[in-house]
């Protein structure tokens, strides 16, 4: 009897989700080719033609459609049976902190199978600024949180170095010899580093908006009002780089990393930890 590899169908679903072969590969941490590798085997055992080029693109047929369905099906039987074996006792809420810049990553990556390996446990998810999740982490308001490290006055476990970028708008071209349309956060120690990065290179700028948040400098630069400095884990779809600015002089990186609240020990909020770890440590392997 054939059987299906729940490896490859695992990443089968990580392509419907993600849209294309390079996000989903960044998603299980597998090279592109190996990705194109597993779906080969899996047509082949299928028997069928699970996917069509369409110009650059891999599209979904009609049986690889069908094969996204029954592989969630089966992906979440599996996922069940070990979280139940491994485990059984893991339940309760954990209340966790994501600053800003990693909302998207943390959502569509980090803890993509989380809730599958831990069905009992819950999250409660939410999103400011590293020093304000900082300070209800220290309080005891949070048990862990994803954060940018900016000094030493809580104990942050580093997990990885972001690297920085200027993004514009897909859609909208700038001028080298205008005033660059610069938009920051309030109070962000990334804004402020921006318009230094600028003004040492003698880049002619003007700061068009200043955002409360990074769900406002987001949509500015998704609209084409500004460009900004802002992680590249955080360049949606409908952004660029800004070239003629992200050059090696202007290229610059933070660390972040994971604040748990004192003395914690539950088990909940140590598996997320640890997920959250384990998946870090993954891509920065795959990254090596």
């Amino acid at each position: 009897m054939t059987n299906f590899d729940i490896d490859q169908l695992r990443t089968l679903v990580a392509i419907a989700d993600c849209g294309n072969f390079a996000a989903a590969a960044d998603s299980v941490h597998r090279t592109q080719s190996a990705v194109s590798m597993q779906m080969k085997k899996l047509e082949e055992l299928a028997g069928v033609s699970i996917f069509q080029k369409q110009g650059r693109r891999h599209v979904l047929t009609s049986h690889g459609l069908t094969l996204v369905s029954y592989a969630r099906q089966m992906l979440n039987l599996n996922d069940q049976a070990v979280a139940h074996f491994h485990s059984p006792d893991m339940n309760g809420m954990v209340k966790f902190g994501v600053c800003d810049d990693y909302v998207n990553l943390i959502f569509r990556r980090v803890l993509n199978g989380f809730t599958e390996r831990y069905p009992n446990l819950q999250l409660s998810v939410q999103s400011n600024s590293s020093q304000r999740l900082l300070k209800q982490v220290q309080d005891g308001r949070l048990d862990l949180a994803l954060v940018n490290i900016h000094d030493d006055l809580y104990p942050v476990t580093q997990l990885s170095t972001e690297r920085l970028v200027w993004a514009k708008s897909r859609h909208v071209s700038y001028c080298k010899d205008n005033p660059l349309p610069v938009a920051i956060e309030s109070d962000c120690r990334w804004g402020r580093l921006a318009l230094e990065l600028l003004n040492r290179e003698n880049i002619s700028h003007q700061v068009v908006l200043t955002a409360a948040d990074f769900h406002g400098l987001n949509a500015a630069i998704e609209s084409g009002m500004a460009v900004s400095l802002i992680a590249a884990c955080s360049v949606t779809e409908k952004m660029d780089l800004l070239e003629h600015v992200n050059s090696n002089s202007l290229e610059t990186a933070i660390a972040n990393g994971i604040a748990v609240k004192p003395g914690a020990n539950e088990p909940a909020v140590l598996a997320l930890a640890d997920y959250i770890t384990e998946w870090y440590v993954r891509r920065n392997q795959s990254a090596a």
